[in-house]
């Protein structure tokens, strides 16, 4: 009796040893299942009654919603002057989109709401077919205006304006404007750069405008974050969490959103994970793996209908840890949702370590 308990404690060690410091992999899921025949999460994956298309091929992409006109956008911004903006319709359709990579003829400058500016010109996302409008008035670029009479200004534009925006980045270095949309035209009206009042300023993430200690609110459209509410996470390009914005709440003005409700769009289950690789950190790690990395197979269920799908992932080496690979389901708000049945799925894996090409936002629409 006592050698069958050696016999069974020595089985033990040994296979917790080849788990735990090697890629051998004895999960009974991976031996005795088809998921090895799992379509790759790629563009073209499809249920009975929907479809799944990769529209971008970047980690960490802002998605948000305007209700007013009922479109997405997913823009994303990266170094050296990168950025791309895609406006998708209510049924999940690519309807328009711009990239912009360095020196452009638009000559980019920022994104505010749903406006991408640039030094001579403005689009409208909003619009049916977006277009690059000019701006017709140009004002204060040479600092000419005195501060009582840049103000008059202010408040005969602002007064009449549907739309008045706040950028913080401009074509000339450290200065700030104030573009209006009066019956269509655009005014862009520059501030005074480090000569004059600070009337644009930066509070934390966002552009504000003060004249006489009044702050003065933009006009612009309403904009919602996505949210996928099984992981507590927004899809602002900082995926911030419940957990991360509540200690800055508290009245809802950090992260206005928190206050929505928010219904799952679908389902995502992990069925598996088979482990490929691994690293081994620390200085004195005598070569025990840190974190396994490989494949992770999936189940996505959405109003029913089934993905089925496999994608790399990783998987800390510890007692309860998880297979990651940072999947993100987001859907709109519930007061929302009865104007789109499109979701989004974002693949942000978070390193460069065992990566497959395969990072970027998926629309789910149906067929």
């Amino acid at each position: 009796m006592k050698k069958m308990y050696l016999f069974i404690f020595i089985l033990i060690i040994i296979i917790l040893v080849i788990d735990r410091c090697t890629v051998i992999n004895l999960s009974p899921k991976l031996l005795f299942t088809n998921y090895k025949k799992f379509p790759e999460l790629n563009d073209g994956l499809k249920s009975d009654k929907y479809a799944m298309y990769r529209a971008t091929e970047t980690a960490n992409v802002n998605i948000r919603y305007f209700p007013q006109n009922n479109f997405f956008l997913l823009s994303n911004f990266q170094t050296n002057g990168y950025f791309h903006i895609i406006k998708i319709d209510p049924n999940g359709e690519n309807v328009f989109e711009l990239k912009f990579e360095g020196k452009d003829a638009f000559k980019f400058v920022e994104s505010i709401n749903c406006f991408v500016i640039g030094a001579d010109g403005i689009y409208d996302f909003s619009a049916v077919k977006p277009l690059s409008l000019p701006f017709n008035e140009v004002l204060n670029r040479d600092k000419n205006l005195a501060p009582k009479e840049w103000e008059q200004i202010f408040e005969q534009k602002y007064s009449t304006a549907d739309i008045v925006l706040y950028g913080w980045h401009t074509d000339l270095e450290n200065a700030q404007c104030v573009y209006f949309r009066n019956d269509g035209k655009w005014t862009k009206l520059y501030t005074f750069l480090n000569a004059g009042p600070m009337y644009v300023y930066a509070e934390g993430s966002k552009i504000e405008c003060k004249i006489k200690g009044r702050k003065i609110p933009h006009k612009w459209h309403e904009e919602h974050f996505l949210k996928d509410p099984a992981r507590a996470t927004y899809s602002n390009e900082l995926r911030h969490t419940d957990d991360y914005i509540t200690p800055y709440n508290s009245d809802f003005s950090f992260f206005p959103d928190q206050a929505l409700k928010y219904e799952a769009f679908g389902a995502l289950k992990t069925l598996a994970f088979s482990k490929e690789t691994y690293t081994t950190e620390g200085y004195y790690n005598p070569g025990i793996p840190n974190t396994f990395y490989g494949t992770a197979y999936y189940e996505l269920n959405v109003h029913n209908e089934v993905f089925n799908f496999k994608t790399v992932g990783y998987k800390h080496n510890g007692i309860g840890a998880i297979t990651q690979s940072d999947i993100y389901l987001f859907g709109l708000p519930l007061n929302f949702a009865n104007k789109s049945d499109v979701g989004f799925l974002a693949y942000d894996y978070s390193t460069n370590f065992h990566e497959n090409g395969k990072k970027g936002i998926y629309v789910i629409r149906k067929k």
